[in-house]
């Protein structure tokens, strides 16, 4: 039921910060550090909006801290459409959308989507995890409201952790007879306040699997769609259509590139480094541009031993003194594997590193054929 979509979340956007502020306190908030209290200024914010028309973006996303809290909201989001931007996106909690006209102000501006934060299927849920009382109240309010305004697309974001994970099905129930279609479902990540907190967040997708289960059964009722973000792949296995695009882990470089990019040319140890990164998305990626800086260079990876692919010489390259965009794309391209449950059994695991991620998407983890241990070399039989 997703498929349908796909091509709106992977069209090329421009995502504009307009404040270092908000009114929650999420447990797992990934950008704490960054929040001062501060607005960016409009003429800032416009300039951003150019530079994403000059780039090619035809779609702006909205966000902060908390986008709402921008006295120039409104404006901003006229800019957006008046600049032409065929698509203009909010990411936010929704509380101040209970306040005034500002709702029915930003649609008229030009405002074409709202994606509701909503963590919790109560109030006593949702509001211990954004850490502010009351907060459920007004952000269900504010999605029934955005739900009734005509042309306005509403969307929903919950973050995924130990303290949801169990009544994420319930979460998106509630979302559904709201009268909200697309759930984008996000791991917990260990970064920011969510590393403060880990302890309490941190849980095992593979053990959660019924939970998680129950929640994507919702994505065989008609019209609706379910996207998910920062899950491991591996956890897919059989369920291939729920992994995410691949090109979508590009956000999450351009989100780091300056932190990246010193890693990469100067070797300096990125501050994230350590015991998180095991459950970091770009566990991968960051081990590639170590492997990148010692070598200068780096070719396509090989396909999966068992693939059935014939091992050609790669041809093509990246090398290391390129853009850390292109080089995340490189990486997203030709270098991003992935092994499943057959591999761990695969007598050749050790020297194999794993399946192209776009070759698992088509194939599914089922192709993956592990050699047995006592036959060493000899192929799999298929």
């Amino acid at each position: 039921m997703r498929k349908t979509c796909e091509h709106h979340a992977l069209e090329k956007r421009k995502w504009v910060r307009l404040t270092r502020a908000c009114n929650n306190r999420c447990l797992f908030c990934l950008d704490d550090a960054a929040q001062d209290g501060s607005f960016i200024s409009f003429g800032e914010v416009a300039r951003e909006l150019r530079d994403g028309l000059k780039e090619g973006c035809r779609r702006a996303v909205l966000s902060g801290g908390e986008p709402l809290l921008h006295p120039q909201f409104v404006e901003i989001a006229g800019l957006a459409s008046r600049l032409g931007y065929t698509h203009v996106q909010a990411i936010c909690n929704g509380r101040m959308f209970c306040y005034k006209d500002l709702l029915a102000r930003a649609a008229a501006a030009g405002l074409s989507e709202i994606t509701f934060s909503l963590h919790g299927a109560t109030p006593a849920q949702h509001d211990l995890l954004v850490g502010a009382k009351g907060a459920f109240v007004q952000t269900v309010a504010a999605i029934a409201a955005a739900v009734r305004t005509p042309g306005l697309i509403v969307s929903s974001d919950v973050v995924v952790n130990r303290l949801n994970v169990d009544q994420l099905g319930e979460i998106i129930r509630l979302l559904y007879h709201m009268g909200v279609r697309e759930y984008d479902l996000l791991q917990v990540m260990p970064f920011g306040r969510a590393w403060e907190n880990w302890k309490r967040l941190n849980y095992d997708p593979v053990k959660k699997k019924a939970a998680l289960d129950r929640a994507f059964a919702w994505a065989a009722v008609p019209g609706t769609h379910i996207w998910t973000n920062r899950f491991p792949c591996a956890i897919f296995e059989g369920r291939e259509e729920f992994i995410q695009n691949p090109s979508k882990l590009i956000d999450e470089i351009y989100g780091r590139r300056e932190m990246l990019a010193a890693f990469l040319r100067a070797g300096d140890k990125p501050p994230c480094s350590g015991g998180r990164c095991r459950y970091c998305v770009l566990r991968l990626f960051c081990a590639d541009l170590k492997e990148l800086r010692a070598k200068g260079g780096l070719g396509p990876r090989p396909p999966a031993l068992c693939a059935g692919a014939p091992r050609r010489p790669a041809r093509g390259g990246i090398a290391a003194a390129a853009d850390i965009m292109a080089i995340g794309e490189f990486f997203i391209k030709h270098r991003m594997t992935v092994k499943g449950a057959a591999c761990r059994s695969c007598a050749r695991a050790a020297e194999c590193e794993g399946a192209d991620i776009h070759y698992v998407i088509r194939r599914g983890f089922r192709a993956l054929t592990p050699f047995p241990r006592a036959a060493g070399k000899k192929r799999p039989v298929k």
